[in-house]
């Protein structure tokens, strides 16, 4: 009777609570967090490019969502598209490009004010505005891709369609006049310019395109961009058990899952369908087999970084400063198998046109501004504080910013490889050391945008392996006034005198680790600061001056600098930065100095 009158008085039964405080629960618990961010994440990415509903209907896209017809996805798709159509041989041709294009991404799934208004004038028009670009889909990814198509090709279309609109006053001699002069424009010099291939398209290599080949089956481009969003979500999961396997299981897979989730990059990438998911899926994977032994598996492995060479080179400085030959055999036979096996189908001139595609984007990569902003390598620092954006794109490019960038990559690369050979433990594939190592180079990364910055987890993964190590607290007081009578130890918690209170030390708190506490702005900035795009401007007023204008009116003019949140600042970069520092003088202070005594 007792026992029952104890038990009604608990609403929640007490073995409930018991059951709470058990690694399983605690487990099931984490992997719920981790089901409901991931799940969180999909519908995020699945819905973020649906039309407002407050949209005019005019303005609504049939299809309700646009996100794959954006060049992120629209043009590895289209690379995996012309394989499977058979058009290898010309993946990097803009004529090929455009036809698989608009036969892939009809008008019909556009808006009602694109399909009838986008031909128009501008005083024609009833919905949009005299000056807006109303583009079809393929017209608008051909804009954005590399290359341009040859001026010849607008002759020959005149031409073409001249003779059908010559008889509308009956006149026959005017008909034969017309018929004549247009083929008279068709030289035999704009012909050959005709047929000759307009090389551009996507910054993707080869192996990339036989890489999409199982999304590219999929012949509705809105169909396997969703498609490909939920392989993006399974990859994270995966990389979260490689995270587990190279933390030697000390990093639980469920949390790992679902810090990777919150990691800056994962969000951005599954929006877009990019592949980050599977870059980092490849540098954890082929990490945690190094870890274990497993050298040649582990470069087998990052060989696949052959479909993104970029990050390729990037991290082949890790194997190469800890001396892993046979990891760096494998990586380099494995991607340049892969490159070898792509000849066959794409030729020796697909990978000179892959080149001459790469070299055109590297040019206008330093001068784009809406690729500087976007970007998070150290190079485009410099450019975006000393570019002036209003200045032709020929004209941004200096030599002072140009030195500027490649030297602040210099001594990023000089410093990472100089202070891991001198300070560094080879042996390791976990620490410190080895974390210094991924995070150098992960900035020396030649180009990547802000959803790449999600490869930086690995070297938070290498450097968090022993994770109750970073999360150790040390309460510390600030004083204001000496205090020459403290207060007295007793059992019972009392109040201290106020004043007391206030300028005595105790004003505690409790600091984390360094490292942990940037891991955790990097968590927080992705998914809280981020989003709100928070803004400043600061006037630098001694620096006013007296402006002219060409009309002669004077004006005012104070130098600002402004800052925000969103996108276009590499916030990112500056905490990884921040971590790679921190690393550095780690080791410099002896961080593993006694495995390296000891050995």
């Amino acid at each position: 009777m007792r026992q029952a009158v104890e038990t009604s008085e608990y609403v929640i039964p007490k073995r409930f609570w018991a059951w709470i405080g058990t690694p399983r629960a605690i487990s099931a618990l984490l992997w719920f967090a981790a089901f409901c961010a991931g799940a969180f994440y999909l519908w995020h990415a699945w819905v973020w490019f649906d039309d407002p509903k407050r949209l005019p209907e005019e303005r609504k896209r049939a299809d309700g969502n646009g996100g794959y017809v954006q060049i992120d996805f629209g043009g590895q798709w289209l690379m995996g598209r012309m394989v499977v159509l058979g058009h290898a041989k010309e993946l990097y041709h803009r004529q090929r490009q455009w036809q698989v294009l608009r036969a892939s991404l009809p008008v019909e799934n556009e808006s009602l004010m694109t399909r009838q208004e986008a031909n128009l004038p501008g005083s024609e028009r009833r919905w949009a505005k005299p000056d807006d670009d109303l583009r079809h889909d393929a017209d608008n990814l051909m804009n954005w891709f590399m290359g341009r198509d040859p001026a010849e090709w607008k002759v020959v279309g005149g031409a073409s369609v001249a003779p059908l609109c010559v008889d509308i006053f009956g006149n026959p001699l005017l008909t034969a006049a017309l018929v004549q002069a247009s083929a008279d424009q068709v030289t035999p010099e704009i012909e050959a310019k005709v047929k000759e291939p307009a090389v551009g398209g996507p910054l993707y290599p080869p192996v990339h395109a036989f890489l999409y080949v199982p999304i590219g089956l999929i012949d509705r481009p809105q169909v396997a961009y969703h498609v490909f969003q939920v392989i993006g979500v399974l990859m994270v999961v995966l990389t979260g058990l490689g995270v587990r396997v190279l933390t030697n299981d000390r990093v639980p897979w469920s949390v790992a899952t679902l810090l990777l989730f919150l990691f800056p990059g994962t969000r951005g990438g599954l929006d877009l369908a990019q592949n980050p998911t599977v870059s980092l899926a490849i540098v954890v994977w082929g990490w945690a087999l190094a870890s274990r032994g497993y050298f040649v598996a582990g470069g087998a492995v990052w060989g696949l970084f052959a479909f993104k060479p970029v990050w390729g080179l990037a991290f082949f400085l890790v194997p190469v400063l800890t001396r892993r030959w046979r990891f760096c055999v494998a990586m380099v036979l494995t991607g340049c198998g892969l490159a070898a096996a792509t000849v066959p189908f794409v030729g020796i001139q697909g990978w000179i046109d892959w080149l001459t595609v790469g070299k055109e984007a590297a040019a206008l990569y330093n001068v784009n501004s809406n690729w500087i902003h976007l970007s998070r390598d150290i190079q485009g620092i410099p450019r975006r504080i000393l570019h002036d954006f209003t200045r032709p794109e020929s004209e941004r490019e200096t030599r002072l910013t140009f030195a500027i960038a490649w030297t602040l990559w210099a001594i990023v690369l000089g410093a990472t490889a100089t202070i891991y050979l001198w300070y560094g433990d080879r042996r390791r594939t976990t620490g410190v050391g080895i974390a210094f190592l991924f995070f150098g180079a992960y900035l020396t990364c030649y180009r990547f945008m802000y959803y790449d910055v999600l490869l930086a987890a690995v070297g938070c993964a290498v450097l968090f392996a022993e994770p109750a190590r970073f999360l150790r607290t040390r309460v510390f007081s600030l004083t204001l006034v000496p205090q020459s009578n403290p207060l007295p130890v007793s059992s019972q918690l009392t109040a201290p005198d106020l004043a007391q209170a206030i300028l005595s030390p105790k004003l505690l708190g409790y600091v984390c680790s360094f490292p942990f506490t940037m891991f955790a702005f990097l968590i927080c900035y992705e998914t809280m600061v981020s989003g709100m795009e928070l803004k400043s401007t600061i006037g630098f007023g001694y620096f006013a001056r007296v402006t002219t204008s060409s009309s002669g009116a004077t004006g005012y003019s104070t130098p600002q600098v402004q800052f925000d949140t969103g996108v276009n600042y590499p916030w990112e970069t500056a905490l990884v930065l921040l971590l790679w520092l921190w690393c550095g003088c780690a080791l410099c202070r002896g961080e593993e100095r006694p495995t390296k005594l000891a050995a």
